[in-house]
């Protein structure tokens, strides 16, 4: 073949490649396009698409999950309002049971907000079993820090912007919340040791803070949140004995309640597990139980007693032996529900209370001159031993959480509510 045949060849290869390669990049950016539109469809234009885009399980043809939710739409319902998105990678690995697919989720409100809280989430199930598929275990959530009213979960992050004297939809506000979650961390390929991996939890800081400032700048807020901080902690989720916490659990070792006289029966526990105490969250918990260990210095010592023998009969297998103690301000203490299953069962303001249908004892006070609640909570069957043992447990907690917040008009339940040993 002469010089000007092989010439022309290679043009034409050329050409060929250079018509292939528009069409692929073509082809490229109209998939990138699509996605994200798909992304500022779905969710309003408040979220940051790239930071979204970023996350695990986000790859593939992103679609908005329509029969979950229709999206936020902020001219057309009152808040709050929430957007889902499903990934095609999120899809395509094996979904399971209860599995939808999705991997991103977002979610605005304001307040007051009017929601129900409820403290624990079931008082019959053991707090600290994480291996079962039928209940949410409580958890302890880290603050976001960096000065943001924030916390973060598992598998997302939720701030709050104060808004006072703004309106939406003709109704008077006084803040904004605005959370992000990825929904694909339920899943072990994304996520790492059964949380959030660093750089995606850092990544729904970033975008729950941008969610809320876009939503402040649209309803015509001044305020704005700071960049949050790199680096956010990880939950917690090895107890640790009660001399070593620093945090929302550092009272419990401090009042010495675990160890000599005050815990001459044995019953109450000897591990907390706690989060980083910041004065901005307007929910905080701390978790306590009973070691193994300690378990069986109780069995030897009670085993006769009719205290165990109610423990004992109405436990039916291993369980955890643990309480639960949490506080709820502002907004979050106008409605707090003691039953995980009856939501007008609730804390009353300016009083101090019991409900023996979920074990859990309640206290009200004022806080910043807003409402708080204080909440302890007994898994069952601990409960029914452990009673009459509580009173100086949450009398201690509800002090140190009034001290650290600048709290007062405290109501404690009276100490008739402790149940006493027959």
């Amino acid at each position: 073949m002469d010089r000007g045949r092989w010439r022309r060849a290679y043009n034409r290869l050329v050409c060929a490649v250079a018509v292939f390669a528009i069409g692929l990049s073509g082809w490229t950016l109209w998939q990138w396009w699509e996605r994200r539109h798909a992304v500022d469809e779905a969710c309003g234009g408040l979220v940051p698409v790239g930071e979204v885009l970023a996350l695990r399980g986000s790859g593939g043809e992103i679609t908005p999950a329509r029969n979950l939710t229709d999206g936020i739409r902020l001219d057309d319902a009152r808040l709050p309002q929430s957007c889902v998105l499903r990934s095609e990678e999120a899809s395509g690995r094996g979904r399971g049971v209860g599995e939808s697919g999705s991997f991103f989720s977002a979610q605005v409100a304001t307040e007051p907000t009017g929601w129900t809280y409820e403290p624990v989430d079931d008082a019959f199930e053991d707090a600290l079993d994480h291996t079962n598929p039928y209940i949410d275990v409580p958890q302890v959530y880290q603050p976001v820090g960096g000065g943001i009213a924030g916390y973060v979960t598992d598998t997302g992050v939720s701030v709050r912007l104060p808004c006072p004297g703004t309106e939406h939809r003709g109704e008077e506000i006084t803040a904004i919340r605005a959370s992000a979650g990825l929904s694909a961390a339920t899943r072990a390929e994304f996520s790492e040791n059964g949380q959030l991996a660093q750089d995606d939890r850092d990544r729904l800081a970033r975008i729950a803070v941008t969610t809320a400032n876009n939503l402040a700048a649209e309803l015509g807020c001044s305020d704005r949140l700071p960049e949050p901080p790199d680096g956010i902690p990880a939950l917690n989720t090895e107890p640790v004995a009660p001399e070593k916490a620093e945090g929302t659990c550092a009272w419990y070792g401090e009042a010495g309640l675990h160890t000599g006289r005050a815990n001459a029966s044995g019953w109450l526990p000897d591990r907390v597990l706690e989060s980083s105490a910041n004065e901005l969250v307007w929910q905080e918990r701390c978790l306590l139980t009973v070691s193994r260990e300690a378990g069986s210095a109780v069995y030897e010592r009670h085993l006769e007693g009719p205290a165990y023998q109610r423990f004992y009969k109405a436990l039916g297998g291993p369980r955890s032996w643990w309480l639960s103690a949490e506080s709820f301000f502002g907004d979050a203490a106008e409605h707090v529900s003691t039953d995980p299953v009856d939501d007008e069962r609730a804390a009353i303001p300016g009083r101090g209370g019991f409900d023996d249908g979920a074990n859990a004892w309640w206290a009200t006070s004022v806080c910043d001159g807003e409402p708080a609640v204080h909440v302890l909570t007994a898994g069952y069957p601990y409960s029914e031993a452990v009673a009459r043992h509580l009173e100086p447990v949450f009398r201690a907690y509800v002090e140190d959480v009034a001290e650290r917040r600048g709290c007062a008009d405290i109501a404690m339940p009276p100490k008739s509510d402790y149940q006493e040993e027959s």
